[in-house]
């Protein structure tokens, strides 16, 4: 039976806590990482959440322009988001509401997600991976398995350190070939190959490719540029992924012994910590609460992660 390591962060404030929902203007004009309407909402949502400690954000998984804020109703958080409505051209969409813990749940996580991003890159459904450069590692690598819960009291966060080891393939992908997608891991059809970047697609050169992983997934494309598929979900029309963002099958996940799992534990609730110092205005405060003391390794440098995992958003440009 696997086991998990328990934490739990104090919700000081929960019943403070309110959320709206916010839509994006999807007819401004587009920065050239995030060309379709649903990929420019996720961006704004993304630098809400880089503009403002004392918030959380989500997009809406279904909504094309539509997204999540979770902020105080004390306080000047709504005068704030008020502001960044109107850098960012957004558009508060009906009433100021109570929070639920699964509008909480979801904002947090994404919240999370994103700024511990790319010391550990999320793949779906609830996994992180401590690489930046895990897109070129053809072994397992270090990870985390994790499970949320939210009430009044807590936001329970349940961590299980696995590998993770990605199944990719040196050889090329073949028309009709199901493969796996990231971050998602959903599954897709190949349908065509191009060794360069197609000039019919939204995107015009290699650097709008990477500054779109990045601003959207949280992702470091390598350098070099790879090549290219079109691929074809159940619905909708097909799309363009670089090579190193697709795998032959689902990843295969395998435990670890406990010294080592220690290590890796000690290491994500670092990077937590140093990433996530302030929940919505208050200091964070994550306790343990099970068997396991955090006293592995720690990631952590004089307050200071390494040079290479150290995250910026890039601000857009508008072209």
């Amino acid at each position: 039976m696997s086991t998990y390591y328990t934490y739990k962060i104090l919700n000081e404030n929960f019943n403070n806590l309110c959320y709206l929902k916010a839509i994006a203007n999807v007819k401004d004009k587009h920065d050239r990482s995030a060309p379709s309407n649903y990929h420019w909402k996720i961006l704004k949502c993304r630098m809400i959440i880089f503009s403002a400690s004392s918030i959380l954000s989500c997009p809406d998984k279904n909504d094309v322009k539509q997204i999540h804020i979770v902020f105080n109703k004390i306080g000047d958080d709504y005068d704030r988001l008020n502001s960044l409505f109107i850098k960012y051209s957004l558009i508060q969409d009906g009433s100021i509401r109570q929070v639920t813990s699964d509008v909480y749940s979801m904002c947090f996580f994404y919240t999370m997600s994103a700024k511990i991003a790319p010391v550990w890159n999320f793949i779906g459904p609830n996994y992180f991976i401590n690489n930046r450069n895990f897109l070129k590692v053809f072994g397992p690598q270090d990870g985390i398995k994790l499970k949320l819960y939210v009430n009044d009291d807590y936001t329970m966060l349940e961590f299980k350190p696995v590998k993770i080891h990605l199944i990719k393939s040196k050889e090329n992908f073949l028309p009709g070939e199901s493969i796996t997608v990231l971050p998602s891991l959903n599954k897709a059809i190949i349908e065509e190959y191009s060794k360069s970047l197609p000039k019919s697609g939204d995107f015009k050169c290699y650097k709008d490719i990477r500054r779109h992983w990045k601003n959207i997934h949280g992702y470091r494309l390598p350098d070099e540029e790879y090549s290219y598929y079109k691929v074809r979900f159940w619905r909708g029309e097909p799309l363009t992924y670089p090579e190193v963002c697709l795998l032959r099958s689902y990843p295969i996940i395998t435990p670890l012994p406990k010294n080592a799992e220690n290590l890796i534990l000690s290491k994500f609730i670092s990077t937590i910590k140093l990433k996530m110092p302030f929940i919505l205005g208050v200091p964070l405060k994550i306790t343990n609460d099970s068997y396991h003391h955090e006293n592995g390794y720690d990631n952590v440098i004089n307050g200071k992660l390494p040079e290479t995992q150290l995250i910026s958003l890039c601000t857009p440009t508008q072209h």
